[in-house]
């Protein structure tokens, strides 16, 4: 049996949504550069989802340059550029949603800028929501456009390794107008292949689980994407997921989503059956389910929990052990 780590041992990043890389702005007022400020005790890196929440302002005063690296900023709250300037590469997008502002002080020296074109300078003001910023968009003074309304709403984006194949899988909901996916596999993050096209279902009103399976990858690091297209032709671009794909290690995350369902992600199929408990802070166990050769996302309903903080734990009764609070 193969060991599982928590998601700090590992490189994998999996989930778009719900489950990490998504790092939240924590107190009211915080500096981008504070670890304080985010909610996993560390800055925002590569892969990650970053939330600016409503009622909270985050600030940059330095350079952050992350020019070869992948954000997906939402701006719920303010974000406000004080003599800094922040740099992602050109997969990279910063949506500005409904309440949501970016600001600065006024100084040409504040900088937004996304794979070497500034999207936004000091002097462009303050811009409100709705507005998104991307390689696509122009360059400062009109770097962020309007209009930018996903016609899917994903709950899930997920990658495993599975032998010598990769499992991809994704979970959307309110799917309006929209086509078909692309499936696209990239081995430097910059130039990408469209692997698989798979038709949308394009109901609105139910949740909606797709799945690919990628044959005799490569033993070598590769970036996973979906471009979802619409039906009028326009298109969106999730987050990248990243896989080193190389075996014996095996990482573990959980993450809650909506109608108190709880999502499981194995980064490589577990040689074995698992059980996974839902424990109450008061030590009752919620739920229990087993888990024969786990792979990829799993799901766990937990339709009989109220509102609070959980232990989800994830054994094989011998030398496996996992845990990890979670809030629902």
């Amino acid at each position: 049996m193969k060991k599982l780590y928590p998601l700090s041992v590992l490189f994998l990043a999996v989930h778009f949504t719900f489950a990490n890389p998504l790092i939240n702005s924590v107190p009211g007022n915080g500096n981008w550069s504070n670890v304080s400020t985010w909610s996993l005790g560390r800055l925002p890196m590569d892969g990650d989802s970053v939330v600016i929440g409503a009622g909270k302002t985050v600030t940059i005063t330095d350079i952050e340059n992350l020019s070869t690296q992948f954000l997906y900023v939402k701006i719920y709250g303010v974000l406000t550029f004080s003599s800094g300037k922040l740099w992602i590469n050109n997969g990279s997008t910063v949506i500005i949603l409904s309440g949501g502002t970016l600001n600065g002080t006024g100084s040409s020296s504040e900088t937004l800028r996304i794979g070497g074109v500034d999207k936004y300078v000091g002097t462009d003001g303050t811009l409100s929501g709705p507005l998104f910023a991307n390689q696509t968009t122009s360059a400062s003074p009109v770097g962020f456009s309007s209009g930018f309304l996903l016609p899917v709403k994903f709950i899930s984006f997920d990658i495993a390794r599975q032998n010598n194949d990769v499992l991809v899988q994704w979970e959307t909901a309110e799917e309006m107008n929209n086509s078909y996916y692309e499936l696209q596999r990239s081995d430097n993050a910059s130039d990408w292949n469209t692997i698989s096209h798979i038709t949308a279902t394009a109901a609105p009103t139910n949740t909606h689980s797709y799945s690919y399976v990628d044959r005799n990858v490569p033993h070598k690091l590769f970036y996973y994407r979906i471009r979802e297209v619409d039906a009028d032709g326009k298109y969106a671009i999730t987050p990248v997921r990243a896989l080193k794909n190389e075996t014996g290690n095996t990482e573990i995350t959980v993450s809650a989503g909506p109608s108190n369902l709880i999502y499981l992600h194995f980064s490589e199929q577990v040689k074995g059956s698992v059980v996974v408990r839902l424990v109450s802070s008061n030590g009752q166990t919620i739920s229990r389910e087993k888990f024969n050769e786990p792979v990829g996302q799993v799901t766990v309903g937990a339709q009989n929990a109220i509102k609070g903080i959980y232990v989800v734990t994830v054994a094989d009764g011998q030398n496996l052990k996992f845990s990890k609070e979670i809030l629902l």
